[in-house]
């Protein structure tokens, strides 16, 4: 997805409820994966690596608006998600279009 069609979600507050949930799963860290620390990293990654948001969160997830998909039921799911890709493949051929 373009930067500008990612919906940032502000995941900085109540840190503590956000490890209780993730380590309800005992399934998922059971098996010697800690998807845990895993899922505390990515937020915190997303924070620090996420477009013009520097050192305004500590935590942040990255998300699609399916709002339209709601209001309008005839809207088909795959050509839906297709139309971000296809605008993230016009997207980078543009840049490296304009590196040549």
């Amino acid at each position: 997805m373009n930067d500008d069609e990612k919906v940032l979600l502000e995941c900085s507050k109540h840190k503590n409820i956000a490890w209780a949930l993730s380590s309800v799963f005992d399934s998922q860290i059971i098996g010697g994966k800690r998807y845990d620390l895993a899922v505390e990293g990515r937020r915190a990654a997303n924070a620090t690596f996420g477009r013009n948001v520097c050192d305004v969160y500590t935590g942040l997830n990255y998300a699609m608006d399916l709002t339209p998909l709601i209001k309008e039921q005839s809207i088909d799911i795959a050509e839906y998600v297709a139309g971000y890709i296809q605008r993230f493949y016009d997207s980078v051929n543009q840049t490296l279009k304009d590196l040549i």
